[in-house]
């Protein structure tokens, strides 16, 4: 309320959203014998008028009186609803402890000419003084640890008390909520902690136990796991070296064979040469050609060289066996033979070794040897067959009866049955002189056939 002639008696700086203590916001006195004038208030204020005899009257917004004759002062009073919040203590059945209350309050002025009368000027105290009066005796009854029980008790015995400032003209809500102390809170945590602590620890060992039964059941599957692998790893190697064995072995029996086989190439080579160096000197020559066709210049030169030194050999022996004298008539009986062989084969110009027919290079594809005559009673000789043109008989050496072909390859040729090795001729009987044996008839000379011309140093026909 405001006048601007005049300034109030009393008067609080408060709007809409101010926390008030005491509702009555201005008071201000009036003159006796004043002229009626209009007072300026808030729509939601009511004002109350003092009369000179000690009374109120209260105008409710939106009333206002039509004069203010007969009144000495005016209260205008805010009647809109306030809330405040605050705490007090409650002893509890120990003097040591006490419970911590939390009152939140809703108050609002019903009656102002009442609230006025009342002179109160502290609201929220006020309020907390009754319930204060009200509640100790409930909690009185309870113990610190039991909060929740006390709690619940004042919430059953404060409405039955009547409502908070119905005396002053006020209408009020109210909620409580109690709490133990902050030491006991404090202590409380603590056995809390330590408890949650506890039932950590044995949960953690509980669930330590499982989670070390599951290690427990992964490292055994890993370890058959692991077992299975190498087991399986194992069979593996164990097949790997089974076949690098047998590898092996095949190797060394392919080696093996290879050996076996170069052996009897080798042991065939040593055969094949051997038979043709046996078979003499015009034989191994003829092997060197074939083998080595660019050397038959030389090789022509050294056999006419032997040749002619075989010769002369010869007629060197023929000479001392003839003209010595120095011998029987009949030891010189197969010699003479022989003698006359050579020279028979100088005069017709063949070369002395050479046979009249190539020898045969398989001595298993010779012909049967004739039929031998029976020997005779022991000690007397065994005449030889009788050769045509040479007196008496002279062991001859069979002849084939069909010309052989072309000398076979070293590839082709195999080794006879048996070859190489000289049969055992037993000893001659010991025995009488052989008596000469008649002179055959001489036979006509033979005549001269036409020989080739022989060749000359380098190997080639001379015209």
């Amino acid at each position: 309320m405001s006048d601007p002639r005049r300034h109030p008696d009393w008067e609080q700086p408060a709007d809409r959203h101010t926390q008030l203590i005491d509702p009555v916001i201005t008071v201000q006195q009036l003159a006796r014998f004043e002229v009626f004038r209009k007072l300026q208030t808030r729509i939601d204020h009511a004002l109350v008028f003092a009369t000179a005899k000690g009374g109120y009257v209260a105008f409710l917004p939106p009333q206002r009186p039509g004069s203010t004759r007969g009144y000495t002062a005016v209260y205008e009073v805010d009647t809109g609803v306030h809330h405040f919040r605050s705490e007090i203590e409650l002893p509890s059945n120990n003097d040591a402890f006490q419970f911590v209350v939390v009152v939140e309050i809703s108050w609002q002025v019903t009656d102002p000419a009442r609230f006025v009368e009342s002179r109160h000027r502290d609201v929220p105290r006020l309020l907390l003084g009754e319930l204060e009066q009200a509640a100790r005796p409930v909690a009185r009854r309870f113990s610190i640890a039991q909060s929740a029980d006390a709690e619940g008790e004042l919430l059953r015995a404060l409405p039955a008390a009547g409502p908070l400032g119905r005396t002053c003209g006020l209408q009020t809500t109210w909620t409580v909520r109690l709490r133990r102390d902050q030491g006991n809170i404090d202590h409380q945590l603590r056995m809390q902690a330590i408890h949650h602590g506890t039932d950590e620890q044995i949960l953690t060992e509980q669930l330590g136990m499982r989670y070390d039964a599951q290690l427990d059941q992964r490292a055994r599957q890993q370890d058959e796991l692991t077992t299975e692998r190498a087991l399986a790893y194992g069979d593996r190697q164990h097949e790997l070296v089974l076949r690098q064995q047998q590898w092996e072995h095949r190797q060394r029996l392919e080696l093996s064979r290879q050996q076996a086989e170069l052996q009897r190439v080798e042991a065939e080579k040593i055969a094949f040469y051997q038979w043709h160096l046996e078979q003499g000197g015009v034989h191994a020559w003829a092997l060197h050609l074939a083998q080595h066709p660019e050397d038959s210049a030389l090789v022509m030169r050294t056999m006419r060289e032997d040749q002619l030194q075989m010769i002369r050999d010869q007629m060197s022996l023929v000479s001392q066996v003839l003209g010595d004298g120095g011998a029987e008539r009949h030891e010189l009986q197969g010699p003479k033979q022989l003698a006359l062989r050579a020279m028979n084969d100088i005069l017709n110009q063949r070369l002395p070794g050479v046979p009249h027919d190539p020898a045969p290079p398989y001595p298993d594809r010779l012909p049967a040897p004739p039929p031998q005559p029976p020997a005779g009673p022991p000690g007397v000789p065994v005449q030889g067959v009788p050769v045509p043109g040479y007196g008496p008989a002279v062991p001859q050496p069979p002849v084939p009866t069909a010309p052989y072909g072309p000398a076979p390859t070293f590839a082709q040729w195999e080794p006879p049955p048996g070859y190489g090795t000289a049969p055992v001729q037993p000893p001659a009987a010991p025995g009488p002189a052989a008596e000469p044996a008649a002179e055959p008839p001489a036979e006509p000379p033979a005549q001269p056939q036409p020989q080739p011309p022989a060749p000359a140093g380098d190997g080639k026909p001379q015209p």
